[in-house]
């Protein structure tokens, strides 16, 4: 079984030249041919520098230009079509585009980025007309928990299933019309890894054209359900290695012979830190059984991670991951979303995952027993 040690930083040797966002990534198999261009009105002071930035294969680029006369020309080149992001330095507000290497008009004023209009991405167009449909569904499914009073974490309702059956077959409609399309792949993630529907993720895979899953995005849909399957029930747990609150070494092998419960979350989602009164009656009616409560916090800020601890009241074991879910420790247990949990028995391999509430409190009354 591979072992995770986690570092916060990781350096990897690439060419970087000055100047440009050109750079040549060892890990594609061919750099595309050409470059986008990005013009247009722009109203904003002079000098203002208007930026776009990307990340791919782990790692973050970006390129800028400055505006003149209300005027802004961007140049760059990107290995595929991906989501990339439009700043400027006179305020925080961003602009996101599905861009190719393609020629796009952008038109707008600064003090209203957010709403500068794109015209020519047609990755872009194709991606906000998937997200229109989906938000006009997530609206419906807002009324309907309101009318019905339905509670919003009652996965079992009849309101619940009958949204995400819909959410289900807009995506795979989506994904049989484009299936060439870098959008689908976005489609893909947004439905269903987020969600971590691992079935219904590799379904809609099946539909995208060979020549889509060499992607960057379908190879991440395919690394998350690779990912599903290696942490099943049953499956031996990835072991790790991290840095508890107080500094001291925390590897996964040295519990074998207990069972443990492992949380991930983190001090910006709601409802992981809804559960933790919860977690903490369980942690201190499970005491003196054979079972260690680990929490691993997928916050990037330690800050954060540790006044979310101390107001939380969080007495069991805390690590945390600064590279969270972009790093490898969440990519080895497909923690796509939060909040999310697993149960390992003492030989280290998964009894349960994605407990919550009712369901996470009976399955541990049944455990123990069964074990006592």
């Amino acid at each position: 079984m591979k072992n995770i040690t986690l570092k916060a930083t990781r350096i990897i040797p690439g060419l970087i030249i000055c100047c440009s966002i050109l750079v040549f990534a060892l890990t594609t198999t061919a750099f595309r041919t050409g470059g986008y261009v990005i013009e247009g009105e722009m109203i904003a002071p002079n000098g203002t520098k208007v930026s776009l930035s990307y990340e791919y294969s782990g790692k973050r680029f970006a390129d800028s230009a400055l505006v003149k006369d209300n005027r802004i020309l961007l140049k760059g080149s990107l290995p595929e079509a991906l989501q990339c992001t439009l700043s400027n330095s006179v305020n925080q507000q961003l602009k996101i585009v599905l861009l190719d290497n393609e020629t796009i008009n952008l038109r707008g004023n600064v003090a209203k980025f957010y709403y500068s209009e794109v015209s020519g991405a047609k990755e872009d167009v194709l991606f906000n007309t998937f997200n229109k449909k989906k938000l006009a569904i997530t609206g419906e499914y807002r009324d309907q928990l309101k009318a019905t009073s339905t509670d919003f974490y009652d996965r079992n309702s009849r309101v619940y299933l009958d949204f995400h059956r819909k959410i289900d077959s807009l995506t795979l409609s989506f994904v049989k019309e484009y299936p060439n399309a870098a959008a689908a792949s976005l489609a893909i993630i947004s439905s269903h890894m987020n969600s971590t529907d691992v079935l219904r993720a590799e379904a809609c895979y099946a539909q995208l054209s060979e020549r889509a899953k060499r992607s960057y995005y379908a190879k991440r849909i395919k690394a998350f359900i690779d990912a599903s399957k290696a942490i099943a029930i049953g499956k031996q747990a990835p072991d790790f290695v991290l840095r508890d609150i107080n500094g001291k070494k925390f590897d996964l092998k040295d519990y074998r012979g207990k069972y443990l419960f492992i949380d991930f979350w983190a001090s910006w989602c709601k409802p992981c830190r809804e559960e933790h009164p919860l977690l903490r009656q369980l942690n201190t009616a499970y005491q003196g059984k054979n079972i260690v409560f680990v929490s691993i916090s997928m916050d990037t800020n330690e800050k954060n991670w540790r006044q979310a601890v101390a107001d939380d009241g969080l007495s069991w074991v805390q690590l945390n991951d600064p590279l969270a879910l972009k790093g490898p420790l969440a990519e080895a247990y497909s923690v796509m979303a939060l909040p999310s949990n697993l149960i390992l028995d003492p030989k280290g391999k998964i009894l349960a995952t994605k407990l919550r509430g009712e369901s996470l409190s009976d399955f541990l009354q049944n455990l123990f027993k069964t074990n006592n």
